[in-house]
């Protein structure tokens, strides 16, 4: 039985590994693809905020998958504010078509404390170890913000 849970887990361990790699591709091979060209100020607002929301829906679903695996990377109640943060901010990409990045940015700052997304005193509702299990979206929600900001 121990074996039996155990080969279980390194499975889901390495499913949730494998997505979210593949995520992370398909993200970093849409945001290679250069801006198309000639659009108006609004298209060129609306391209770089469909590439973010990409980019904290790979976030979002990290979180739900950490919380997913046995042992949990991520408790229920963190994956929550994980994805409540998240729909808030996608609210307020498409609330504020231009300006919002800074807003994002610094939520996303509050939500980790990670140090690329902000500075200042901070203290994240997450715990380190889930912070940790978080870092690699975080960097790539980061540069994708310096992009478009």
């Amino acid at each position: 039985m121990i074996r039996r849970r155990s080969s279980q887990t390194a499975t889901a361990v390495l499913a949730v590994i494998l997505f979210a790699a593949l995520e992370l591709v398909a993200v970093w091979a849409s945001g290679c693809a250069p801006t198309p060209t000639p659009l108006t100020p609004d298209a060129t607002a609306a391209f770089y905020s469909t590439r973010v929301v990409k980019v904290l829906d790979v976030l979002r679903d990290a979180a739900i998958a950490g919380n997913e695996l046995v042992p949990q990377k991520l408790t229920t109640d963190s994956t929550r504010q994980v994805v409540i943060w998240h729909k808030t901010a996608v609210k307020a990409i498409e609330g504020v078509p231009n300006g919002w990045q800074s807003a994002v940015k610094a939520s996303l700052y509050a939500l980790t404390c990670d140090p690329r997304a902000g500075s200042g005193t901070c203290t994240s509702p997450l715990k380190p170890a889930e912070v940790q299990w978080l870092t690699p979206y975080v960097g790539l929600a980061v540069v994708i913000l310096a992009e478009v900001q």
